[in-house]
């Protein structure tokens, strides 16, 4: 006996849509263990660690545009035009 009516019609096809989304559901969850365990497994890697030591010596100075330790050099004052 075919006693199809609109109600299990739409039962039926809400099965179907319901077994797709939990389909994609365990795929993501996979997906997203899987980034999960790469991350962690990334950072876990070793590390080279380098240290780099600079001699200096006390009488050398940065002198970028014109300011010595906060101090206006010639080459930055303005000439005034007399």
């Amino acid at each position: 006996m075919e006693n199809e009516t609109l109600a299990t019609e739409l039962l039926h096809e809400l099965k179907a849509s319901a077994k797709r989304w939990f389909i994609i559901a365990i795929i993501e969850l996979v997906v997203i263990c899987g980034i999960t365990g790469a991350f962690l497994w990334y950072i876990s890697l070793p590390v080279e660690e380098m240290t780099i030591e600079q001699e200096s010596d006390r009488n050398s100075f940065n002198n970028v545009g014109g300011y010595i330790n906060g101090i206006e050099t010639e080459d930055n004052v303005p000439e005034t035009g007399n």
